[in-house]
């Protein structure tokens, strides 16, 4: 569980600094779709950190929790509604649909947050595993519906704009976050949603994790297919932030996967996971500079510059 919080955590952060570093580097005519984009980032950073919080909760935590998990079904609302718009804004259509989302929404997470025992009677918190009771009545299936909307509309956007551009690389960027989107929303509804009902929570975190994929998938339309147009200094910040974390996380999956397997299974404990971690941020973070000292040392070597320079 160490792991996945670890996981959770790292991929927030690398999702909420993305969203920052997309709005102050986009330029003038992409900022409002640049800004729907720091506000999925930022709602996607409080949904994966609820959900942290939730799965590591204690009894004695029982007084703040309800208050993560009003956030953690409040947030899924707003992530999509900010997909939706960063998508479609440029549209009229867009943008209607756009507002009809985001009242709807709005409407629901008031609901949430005044009368959340119309969603779910309670939350228990045990050595086990933590659970919510879920009350299935309207306002839960209400909920259902708001996202067996919104997760078509999407789709059926980007349909028609891959449809209705004539450019390969619009096309490419389109079809790329449509299949992410589609694959990371279906286990979504899996392990968030359905699986919920029939008493299993422990694996919630599903859902987060298969956000990363949408999230990446955006990261690679904006580098490869320039999705949005960012300043030159700020892509390169934005490339490097992107590579660096994500090789961390590949790093960290690996690292615990041979650590169970050369102790039978057992799992690393969270000092061991953290320094772990600090250790290849550090050591990514260095690269630069150890391959100037490596030219360095190879010019005193051989005698002559090296030819990379």
């Amino acid at each position: 569980m160490q792991l996945i919080v670890i996981l959770l955590a790292v991929v927030s952060i690398l999702t909420f600094l993305s969203g920052v570093i997309v709005f102050f580097g986009a330029t003038k005519g992409d900022k409002i779709r640049s800004l729907w984009f720091l506000l999925a980032a930022t709602f996607a950073t409080i949904w994966m950190t609820s959900i942290s919080i939730f799965l590591l909760a204690e009894p004695s935590w029982v007084g703040v929790i309800d208050w993560h998990v009003k956030w953690t079904f409040v947030s899924a609302i707003v992530i999509d509604v900010a997909f939706l718009a960063y998508i479609a804004w440029k549209e009229k259509y867009g943008r209607i649909i756009t507002l009809v989302f985001a009242i709807f929404g709005l409407i629901v997470s008031a609901l949430i947050f005044a009368r959340p025992e119309l969603l779910y009677q309670e939350v228990i918190l045990a050595k086990t595993g933590n659970s919510v009771v879920m009350n299935i009545g309207p306002l839960y299936y209400t909920y259902i519906a708001f996202f067996g909307t919104i997760v078509p509309a999407v789709v059926i956007t980007l349909l028609k704009q891959f449809f209705k551009t004539k450019s390969d690389r619009k096309r490419g960027g389109d079809l790329t976050i449509m299949i992410s989107f589609v694959l990371s929303s279906g286990l979504t509804l899996i392990a968030n949603l359905i699986l919920p009902l029939f008493g299993n929570w422990s694996t919630i975190w599903l859902g987060p994790l298969a956000l990363s994929a949408t999230i990446i998938a955006f990261y690679y339309t904006i580098l490869r297919y320039r999705a949005l147009n960012l300043a030159s200094i700020w892509l390169k910040i934005f490339s490097y932030i992107v590579i660096v974390a994500s090789i961390a996380i590949i790093y960290m999956i690996i690292f615990s996967l041979i650590f169970a397997a050369l102790f039978r299974g057992s799992t690393p404990s969270i000092e061991v996971i953290i320094l772990n971690f600090i250790m290849i941020l550090v050591f990514l973070l260095l690269m630069p500079a150890m391959n100037e000292l490596m030219s360095f040392i190879r010019s005193l070597i051989t005698g002559q510059k090296d030819s990379n320079k």
